[in-house]
């Protein structure tokens, strides 16, 4: 008997159950509203049933965040939303005319954001995405930065409960920069010249104020001069050889052509130019990159500014055939080669040589400027080498996503580096690049430059260090050499790129720029019928007979 009335009690419940409609309501926040409606619940208007629910339809416009809106179904589902406002359309809508049925969702969707917060939260996606920005690697730029989209992920997902989905950390992880080892450069090997590398590595040493000691007092290797770690533009041209150079094969009149040989792309350094008023940081530890960053970074501005030393520098090359190659910095650190995985480029090096090849590519063009390359040096003993920066280093370096770190007297090492987004290497994500990986190879080979005074030219140079002006000793050579009814001594004294620069200030441009063209000439082996006219002569002796 008690389980027949038990059977029954359920039915009925069921049966009432069944009979009423039940209306989701998913709120800003999030919750869920269960709203019963009427037996005639298809005549019930949606303002009614939010009504029911607790909703006030008017809170939005008295707080002055726009009228409320909403949607029929779950969120993320694209469908027609509608107008809850006072004048809205949408207000007195039935149930009947929107389809719904027992189960439905009406979803109130949360209110437009600020403009001022919509502003504060793109500001980095505006700056990432700013047109002005010259990306070296179209290819591998990234439209937005990992932070942007990071923060544009999370604000979308924030009224979602279900909070970021695959797809969205997938897409944010594709804002990433995958670092890995790049195997070959755009160029294949590269001749220094020796007289220049010498004179750069003769010049970073300065020898002590302090006096040297009376008698034996002196420990044996005891050396009383110190290292200034310097900075240096490389110009040169870009020239194409056989791969093999070692290898020689007997030719006869049936033998095939040399085109069918495999050829590469190097680099020859010329003239190796240093900036003046080289100012090094704390006690000469790092070089001052700023005196060749400041000045080699073309202006923005559609003014012409005043033309710079680097700007001369460049445009003296030009009239020699030359292009800036690549760069060079000294470097004096016991960490560098303490072990035998030492590395002599380290981030901050990476960092501006990166920015010195970006710009040279905006001169240049991308396929032409990217043939830039990094020389080391070690100040002490001479010793050198050469690198290319890998073409992910040149990108991000252009996105800003590497940054050099701020150089004080607690800093030891900048190997590693501590990035601001992270990066993907061998398939993880960090924000500690090992700055190897940035670093392409290359092979270097010695040459003596055309424009580097030869080999009979002094060690120091023929110029101030400080200045650029002409020495005392190189003023007397060339007013000699002028004397002489043979052109070709003063031309080969001119051989010199620092010389040449030197005499550009004294004289005017054309002036300049035609003596530059003789001098090329002459480099090059055109030396039978390669005179300097009298007009030249004189105006030679009066600026340097002063």
């Amino acid at each position: 008997m008690r389980l027949s009335v038990l059977v029954l009690s359920i039915c009925a419940a069921c049966v009432s159950a069944a009979g009423t409609t039940i209306i989701r309501v998913r709120t800003v926040d999030g919750s869920v509203l269960r709203v019963p409606l009427p037996d005639d619940g298809s005549s019930s208007t949606i303002s009614s049933i939010l009504n029911t629910a607790g909703i006030d339809l008017n809170a939005a416009d008295s707080d002055g965040k726009g009228s409320l809106k909403c949607q029929v179904g779950p969120p993320g589902r694209q469908t027609d939303v509608l107008d809850l406002s006072p004048n809205g359309k949408d207000r007195d809508t039935t149930a009947e005319e929107l389809g719904l049925k027992h189960g439905s969702m009406i979803t109130i969707l949360p209110p437009p954001m600020p403009k001022k917060k919509e502003a504060q939260v793109t500001s980095n996606v505006e700056e990432d995405e700013n047109n002005n920005r010259f990306d070296p690697f179209p290819d591998l730029a990234k439209s937005i930065s990992f932070s942007a989209a990071n923060r544009r992920a999370r604000a979308l997902s924030r009224g979602v409960s279900r909070g970021m989905t695959y797809g969205d950390i997938s897409r944010v992880r594709s804002t990433m920069h995958t670092v890995e080892h790049q195997p070959t450069g755009a160029l294949n090997r590269v001749y220094v010249c020796q007289v220049g590398a010498a004179r750069f590595q003769n010049h970073c040493v300065v020898q002590s104020k302090k006096k040297k000691p009376k008698g034996n007092t002196t420990k044996k290797g005891q050396d009383l001069n110190t290292i200034e770690n310097r900075v240096a533009l490389l110009f040169g041209t870009i020239n194409k050889e056989r791969v093999d150079q070692s290898r020689k094969v007997a030719r006869t009149s049936l033998s095939t052509s040399r085109e069918d040989q495999k050829m590469c792309e190097v680099a020859k350094v010329h003239a190796i130019w240093e900036p003046h008023m080289q100012k090094p940081m704390i006690n000469g530890k790092h070089y001052d990159e700023g005196c060749l960053l400041s000045t080699y970074i073309g202006d923005s501005q559609d003014t012409p500014a005043k033309e710079t030393a680097t700007d001369r520098a460049i445009r003296v090359a030009g009239w020699l055939g030359l292009q800036p190659v690549g760069w060079i910095f000294s470097y004096a650190d016991e960490d560098r080669h303490e072990d035998g995985d030492a590395l002599p480029v380290h981030g901050r090096d990476a960092v501006v040589g990166a920015k010195l090849q970006i710009e040279t590519m905006k001169l240049k063009g991308r396929d032409e400027g990217r043939k830039f390359i990094t020389l080391t040096l070690d100040g002490r003993i001479g010793a050198a080498e050469a690198f290319q920066l890998s073409d992910v280093c040149v990108q991000m370096v252009a996105e800003n996503v590497l940054s050099p770190p701020i150089v004080d007297e607690k800093l030891q090492s900048t190997r590693f580096m501590t990035l601001k987004d992270p990066v993907v290497v061998s398939g993880e994500e960090t924000k500690r690049l090992d700055s190897v990986l940035l670093l392409v190879n290359t092979a270097m080979l010695s040459h003596v430059g055309l424009y580097s005074g030869g080999t009979n030219a002094p060690i120091g140079g023929n110029v101030k260090k400080m200045s650029g002006a002409l020495l005392g000793k190189t003023r007397k050579r060339i007013l000699a050499a002028l004397e002489k009814k043979d052109g070709s001594e003063v031309l080969s004294e001119l051989c010199d790129f620092d010389v040449l620069l030197a005499i550009d200030a004294l004289i005017g441009k054309e002036e300049s720029e035609k003596l530059c063209l003789l001098v090329r000439k002459y480099a090059r082996g055109q030396k039978k019928g390669t005179v300097i006219n009298e007009q030249l002569k004189l105006t030679l002796r009066s600026v340097l007979g002063e």
